[in-house]
């Protein structure tokens, strides 16, 4: 197979070369140990009054090395090298300058360590290569790169930062990112002019080399997952070819190197999504689809997903959500397939404020006692209405703008009865109601 950095790109985005993937891929797990590979190369070309001599002394981590390029490149006299010639050089033999990566967003469990030590996570931290973020049942992060670039993680995943450097001879950036468990979501901002940068992120059975896109790499059940949401990115295994993957396609590689492409499912949608979510439990619920296996939903502070507070993917369509506070929050929904490639997804805007309420009645003596209350913000007042023989006739009772957490009837006549609170709730400028749902009770003739 050509080396991809032979080709050129169909979008101007990409016209910069990517790394020959059939080398990187050739061992994905040795690559994560060792960090580098056979491919692992950039290119120099030769300017006025330079020589092996001189780049092996300034910019080799040995200088005696040179005979490494010298050969590599089938250079005669390491001395004299026409300007313009083009010199493949190992990466591995390079200096480099260590780069970090930020911890932008953070919530719930998340254990971050560099080598034998562990970290206290803390957002605006810096974390070095080396470095590995695992995140718990509730655990979420995101790190931008230093180009700008943001890789999230959402629960139970686990990501190693293999590269995060600058090569001083060229300038060049490589970023190389090992998804070792779970999914992150990556939106990479183009590496810019210089063709020797790249960005790349593995799993222990695949590869992703990309310039600036938005997609999801992950490694559930010993399996490989690209899609692609935006752009084009590249994926090869040891055991398949390289495929180009374009916005709306993703690649499953099998654990016998199978690489298996297929279009992502699109979007599902958000049924009655302008609601305002005032209850203590947020329920979403989402159109079927026939296609899906599962579906997952997330809620972020922000509609790009740095920030986000819960996640949950299962295979109802039906999901609820405890602890979301209150605010103008985000909504994110994707359809999984039978292959385990995620879809498509779509956000909505939804507002949040929690305007709590429960109740209770209780019969003492002759006096039927009603009780009610809840959880929110602001002026509250309540509302009370009792109906007899049927919820839909006049109210035998019908207070509003109560104040009180209960009221008291006494002497009810034997029948049936349908009751129910409902509350009203201002925070500044903001109103909002909530009503629970009716409840019956029979009162019983006294016994003859």
């Amino acid at each position: 197979m050509g080396s991809f950095g032979l080709r050129t790109w169909a979008l101007a985005l990409f016209l910069t070369p990517l790394p020959t993937l059939a080398s990187l891929a050739a061992s994905a797990d040795a690559a994560a140990r060792a960090g580098a590979s056979s491919g692992d190369d950039i290119l120099y070309t030769i300017r006025r009054g330079e020589h092996l001599f001189g780049i092996g002394k300034a910019f080799l981590i040995r200088p005696a090395d040179y005979r490494v390029v010298q050969k590599l490149n089938r250079v005669a006299d390491a001395r004299i090298i026409p300007v313009g010639t083009v010199l493949r050089i190992p990466t591995r033999l390079l200096k480099t300058e260590p780069l970090t990566a930020q911890v932008s967003a953070l919530r719930g469990t998340v254990r971050m360590t560099t080598g034998a030590r562990a970290l206290a996570p803390a957002i605006g931290m810096n974390l070095p290569q080396g470095s590995i973020v695992e995140t718990g049942e509730d655990g979420f992060v995101t790190l931008t790169l230093p180009n700008g670039s943001k890789t999230s993680l959402p629960t139970r995943t686990r990501l190693r930062i293999d590269h995060l450097r600058r090569i001083i001879l060229t300038g060049s950036v490589d970023y190389d990112l090992v998804v070792e468990a779970g999914k992150v979501e990556t939106r990479a901002a183009p590496l810019g002019p210089n063709p020797n940068s790249r960005f790349r992120i593995r799993t222990p059975r695949a590869i992703t080399a990309v310039r600036g896109t938005q997609f999801r790499v992950g490694y559930p059940d010993d399996a490989s997952l690209t899609e692609v949401l935006e752009g084009k990115v590249a994926a090869g295994s040891a055991g398949a070819a390289a495929e180009d993957l374009t916005t709306g396609y993703g690649a499953r590689v099998s654990p016998d190197g199978r690489l298996d492409k297929e279009a992502l499912l699109a979007a599902p949608d958000l049924i009655a999504p302008g609601k305002v979510q005032v209850d203590p439990q947020v329920r979403l619920e989402l159109a079927a689809m026939p296609q899906a296996r599962e579906y997952r939903v997330s809620i972020a502070t922000d509609a790009s997903f740095t920030d986000v507070i819960a996640d949950q993917r299962a295979a109802t369509t039906l999901f609820a959500f405890d602890n979301i506070p209150n605010g103008s929050l985000f909504v994110r929904v994707s359809a999984v397939a039978a292959s385990s490639l995620e879809g498509l997804s779509q956000t909505f805007a939804m507002r949040r404020v929690l305007t709590g309420l429960s109740a209770s009645a209780a019969m003492d003596a002759d006096t039927m006692r009603f009780n009610w209350g809840g959880d929110g913000e602001g002026r509250r007042l309540y509302h009370f209405q009792i109906m007899r023989n049927d919820k839909d006739s006049v109210p035998l009772v019908d207070e509003a703008a109560l104040a009180e957490q209960g009221i008291a009837l006494q002497r009810l006549d034997p029948g049936v009865y349908f009751w129910r609170v409902g509350v009203r709730q201002q925070s500044g400028d903001e109103v909002t109601e909530n009503w629970l749902p009716f409840e019956k009770f029979t009162v019983s003739a006294p016994e003859q």
